[in-house]
């Protein structure tokens, strides 16, 4: 595939999210009514990747419902995770075969956790594992580019577990604000090195965002981009910096944002561009998420009009895809 023709599929993508989101809060408002967690028992949140930080970014919208829901990584809901009798651990994987998510999804029912999974596969494995499964009514236009549709789909999977979701004021969200953001980003990579480094800060849930950010350069060309804590980055991590790189501001729309937008004239004064993903904050967490999502997304795309990138080839010739099937191969049983 040509650079042209790949970037054009996420442009595709951006161009047909609002129809396809709007359709799909619906529908998961209905479905996920079957499989509503227990509103006084922990919620674990757990995957691999984009679906970590889902949950991660989500984390003040369950608060303000007044969930105890912990994000999670599959290994270490695997490995370390105190699961008890009558907690809910919800798995997701877009495939439904991510095997680390499997087996900690197996190893949570041991324990006595009752099981959800969040996947577009019905028949994989990670359905067969768990107790209900909440199927994700969507195509994919496709998993070759930076994932965006899949991403903003997890959100609203999520959020359903909760409650109904306004399927209108998602439509005009990513109506309204898609070309604005896009018109943003645009201009602010205009300015971007060809050799810039990328860091996306955020703090609280906005470090899901922040990290979801970086995963999206990764996957579009293999681009050096980096996320942190906003006040661990300020601990040492910012001796990284060098003039022309450029950092994004990630926010949730909470208190921790001040911090995050406070370090913007210290990034400034060290030779940097500066780029914020969360201005204007939706008054709504879920919104601000999926916000923060779709500036990521436009964000990538501009970076790689920019550089020419060939968004279906980020290992642009090296073996990272051979090693990274070996990984994934690797079973903890």
């Amino acid at each position: 595939m040509k650079p042209s023709e790949s970037r054009a599929l996420m442009q595709r993508e951006l161009d047909e999210q609002p129809a396809i989101l709007s359709r799909v809060a619906g529908v998961l408002s209905r479905a996920a009514a079957s499989v509503q967690p227990a509103a006084d028992r922990t919620l674990w949140i757990s995957g691999c990747g984009d679906s970590f930080f889902a949950g991660q970014a989500l984390a003040r919208y369950f608060m303000l419902h007044n969930r105890d829901m912990r994000p999670i990584t599959a290994a270490d809901l695997l490995f370390e995770a105190p699961v008890r009798p009558g907690d809910t651990v919800v798995g997701i994987s877009i495939s439904g075969g991510t095997r680390r998510t499997v087996e900690a999804l197996g190893a949570a029912r041991r324990c006595g956790g009752r099981s959800i999974a969040i996947t577009l596969n019905g028949d994989s494995a990670l359905a067969q594992a768990a107790d209900d499964v909440l199927l994700l009514p969507f195509n994919p236009i496709s998993r070759a580019i930076p994932h965006g549709l899949d991403y903003h789909v997890t959100l609203l999977a999520l959020a359903s577990l909760v409650g109904g979701i306004d399927s209108d004021a998602v439509e005009r969200l990513f109506v309204d604000d898609t070309p604005v953001i896009l018109e943003q980003v645009r201009s602010d990579v205009s300015v971007v090195a060809r050799d810039a480094q990328f860091f996306f800060l955020g703090g609280g849930p906005a470090l899901g965002t922040a990290n979801y950010g970086a995963a999206k350069l990764h996957e579009a060309g293999g681009l050096p981009a980096w996320s942190f804590e906003a006040e661990s980055f300020a601990h040492g991590a910012h001796f990284m910096l060098r003039p022309g790189d450029h950092v994004v501001l990630c926010g949730a729309g909470g208190p921790a944002d001040a911090r995050t937008v406070a370090l913007r004239p210290g990034l400034e004064r060290l030779g940097v561009s500066v780029s914020q993903a969360f201005v204007p904050a939706h008054h709504d967490a879920l919104m601000t998420a999926l916000r923060s999502a779709l500036w990521c997304q436009a964000f990538c795309l501009a970076i790689a009009e920019r550089y020419d990138l060939n968004v279906t080839d980020p290992s642009q010739g090296s073996d990272a895809a051979v090693v990274q099937r070996d990984w994934f191969g690797w079973t903890s049983v």
